[in-house]
């Protein structure tokens, strides 16, 4: 099959094949010199052979980048074989807990070869902005072995000469600190503008694209900042998933969820639940759109957050999301453990390793800001180890269904808390909002239709863009999405009306069953359907 793709893409409501996939293909290495294989994501767990070696695993969830080296050998020809099994399982795939949506898997993402034919071969260059006024940036240079002492590095912006520079290896890693930025511009929503460095280190080069931009919580009143400047985040939760490719999401895909973003007039995404393909990050680096990047982990349990054997591959997958994203602009918060037992004190320990983990690579002033999001409301006791309070709650929908007039009483209650017990953190709701059926475009507005859903989206944003408290809101969410197992399995497909074959046109419902929880084998909560048409809850949050 063609890589990256995911094995097990079915129609919702139908359940894919669980189990091992394996992948052969022989790959060109020149001969004598090592390399290393990037996997930018592969699940749930993904074991790697060349020539019959084992070279290494995966088990830290199968949505971020992980690097396998490959030793030098004397053929040019190597054989390349991948094992990748989708099943639960606490001790190969840790990190898999669960949650509400499809995990689709296997080589879902691409796979690049590099060749390491210098002695000091670098890994990857970390931006991290200091001062955006003034253009200055530290530069974190990390190489493919602990390589000590003096090195000359040439460092060169768009347009300019190179410019050499001595650093100091230590164990593999130079620091370059206040370093300038030719003509330094900031990057923000209304102008989200870019640079380039690269840098040069005998023979062996790195391009890393960065903005200069620094976020904040502001001092007098905790309200999330942008280059010090007060700023109110709005958008949408996004799952990686269209029915015909899983979560193995085309550009042009991705290309159009980002202009429907544009439509939408969101400058905010969060990427629910796991770390996010670096094409969107790109994407929406360049159109000046937030993201909040989290890992895997929804359902994780009390159990987990006391395991050193999960905690060792959360702190792994945090790593490799942060390395991956490290230079992304658009990347303006990291998160974990969405709707975890935060309401346990004995649960704190283990969401404090997270935010550890996330902090100790953010640099000084912190390159992202630390959150989670909690569906506990008032009753969470984690909250220190945040920098941002985020809940999740559904008002009108789960809570008081019916009721319009509870969006706006909730989310007051709960900002007016969190601003009391939590004054200098900005508040945030993470997720809110309605299920409507795509096909139910009646005039009426019964649970289910799309004219309730378009309702209680417009009560939700309407507080929390009126009020002071709120720094921010994503509605759940911006597409339908194909439901997790148990949820496929209870609920099945709906009747749909005749059509062709391929899942990349529009099917329609016919009838559907609206007593499951998840009707037709789907989370209707966007505000496009699957394939993404509008719903009228789109015109209504714009």
């Amino acid at each position: 099959m063609a890589v990256p793709g995911a094995f097990d893409v079915l129609p919702p409501g139908v359940l894919g094949p669980r189990g091992t996939a394996f992948y052969r293909r022989s790959i060109e290495i020149t001969p004598n010199t090592p390399a290393a294989l990037y996997f930018a994501a592969c699940g749930f767990y993904c074991k790697v052979f060349v020539d019959g070696t084992a070279l290494g695993d995966h088990r830290a969830g199968g949505y971020q980048p992980f690097w396998i080296d490959v030793p030098a050998a004397s053929s040019r020809t190597r054989e390349l074989i991948v094992i990748a099994d989708n099943r639960s399982n606490s001790t190969t795939a840790p990190t898999t807990t669960g949650g509400d949506f499809y995990f689709y898997s296997g080589i879902t993402r691409n796979v690049l070869l590099h060749e390491l034919p210098f002695a000091a071969s670098m890994r990857q260059v970390e931006v991290f902005p200091v001062d955006v006024d003034r253009g200055l940036v530290d530069v974190l240079i990390l190489f493919t072995t602990p390589v000590s002492g003096v090195v000359k590095i040439d460092l060169t912006w768009p347009g300019g000469q190179a410019v050499s520079v001595q650093g100091t290896a230590t164990g593999g890693v130079v620091n370059l600190y206040s370093v300038s930025v030719p003509n330094p511009q900031p990057w923000t929503f209304e102008s989200p503008n870019l640079t380039v460095l690269t840098v040069s280190v005998t023979g062996d080069a790195i391009a890393v694209r960065f903005g200069l931009r620094i976020v904040a919580a502001d001092k007098t009143d905790g309200r999330f900042t942008l280059n010090g400047k007060v700023v109110k985040l709005h958008g949408v939760n996004r799952h990686t998933m269209w029915p015909d490719t899983g979560s193995a999401v085309d550009l042009a895909q991705m290309q159009q969820d980002v202009a429907l973003l544009k439509e939408l007039n969101a400058n905010f995404v969060r990427g629910a639940h796991y770390p996010q393909d670096q094409r969107f990050l790109d994407l929406l680096d360049e159109s000046g759109i937030g993201v909040w990047e989290e890992t895997l982990g929804p359902g994780v349990s009390l159990k987990d957050l006391q395991s050193p054997y999960f905690l060792e591959y959360q702190v792994q997958a945090v790593n490799e999301m942060i390395s991956a994203s490290i230079n992304h602009p658009c990347v303006l918060m990291h998160g974990f453990y969405n709707e975890g037992p935060s309401n346990q004190k004995e649960a704190c320990a283990g969401y404090n390793v997270s935010a550890a983990a996330i902090r100790a690579r953010m640099g000084s002033p912190q390159l992202r800001l630390v959150t989670y999001a909690s569906d506990h409301s008032t009753s969470d006791v984690c909250l220190d180890v945040v920098d941002v309070v985020s809940f999740n709650s559904y008002p009108a929908w789960y809570d008081h269904p019916g009721d319009l007039t509870q969006p706006a009483k909730f989310w007051k209650m709960a900002s007016d808390w969190a601003h009391e017990h939590y004054p200098h953190k900005p508040f945030f709701i993470s997720e809110t909002g309605a299920g409507g059926v795509y096909e139910w475009d009646n005039t009426t507005d019964p649970r289910w239709s799309q004219k309730y859903q378009a309702e209680v989206v417009s009560a939700d944003a309407t507080v929390a863009m009126a009020n002071s408290n709120i720094s921010g809101i994503t509605v759940w969410q911006f597409s339908d999405i194909k439901a997790n197992d148990d949820s496929t399995r209870q609920c099945g497909q709906c009747s749909y009306a005749p059509h062709p074959p391929s899942l990349a046109v529009p099917w329609n419902c016919s009838y559907i069953d609206v007593s499951c929880g998840r009707p037709g084998g789907e989370n209707h909560k966007g505000m496009v359907d699957f394939w993404r048409r509008k719903k009228q809850a789109f015109d209504a949050l714009k």
